[in-house]
């Protein structure tokens, strides 16, 4: 019994003193999320969807695959501090750092905070990323299967796919997207 609460506090521990590193580094501001609805950004209107994009204060090696749990404190005690979480579907590095970008889709509580505060910069906390890098490059034809936001979490396989097939680096030649959207857009 002794073995699994020392392994429990251990896990804990080791748990927050990551989740400290992500999130805090000293000189650097804190990570901060503003949420876009796509509609705001050109022509492309699905209903009650948003980008987040996150600016990171420490940068990490983004794969394909990978999830974050996602914490606003302003949306209150039970709704904020609860990390959500979303798959990453791009990022972008430049000078400023590392920015993610997760696609949400407005339902209740968390998500639905985040588009009642769309358009605004949101102190954020970021635990991750979790989550396993899958080789598709081995392959002659992918096949991809998804349901609404669901998409999110192919874009960056894609992305990779693409990208190694341009550089020569992988053998997938083919790309099939079986993508199930329920409502329509004008």
């Amino acid at each position: 019994m002794r073995i699994g609460i020392y392994q429990w506090t251990i896990a804990t521990a080791v748990h927050w003193i990551w989740f400290a590193f992500r999130n805090f580094a000293f000189g650097r501001p804190f990570a901060t999320a503003v949420a876009v609805r796509p509609s705001d950004r050109g022509p492309f209107d699905p209903s009650n969807v948003l980008q987040v994009d996150i600016t990171v204060p420490r940068p990490w090696r983004v794969e394909a695959g990978q999830f974050v749990f996602l914490s606003i404190p302003k949306f209150g005690i039970f709704t904020g501090l609860r990390g959500h979480p979303f798959m990453i579907s791009w990022w972008e590095r430049d000078l400023k750092g590392l920015t993610i970008s997760l696609l949400v889709k407005s339902r209740a509580g968390f998500t639905a905070e985040l588009d009642r505060h769309a358009g605004k910069h949101l102190l954020a906390f970021i635990d991750g990323p979790y989550g396993v890098r899958h080789d598709f490059g081995e392959y002659g034809t992918v096949v991809m299967f998804a349901t609404g936001i669901g998409i999110a979490g192919h874009i960056p396989y894609i992305k990779d796919l693409i990208s190694g097939y341009n550089n020569r680096t992988v053998k997938t030649q083919r790309i099939h997207v079986a993508w199930q959207i329920e409502e329509q857009c004008e």
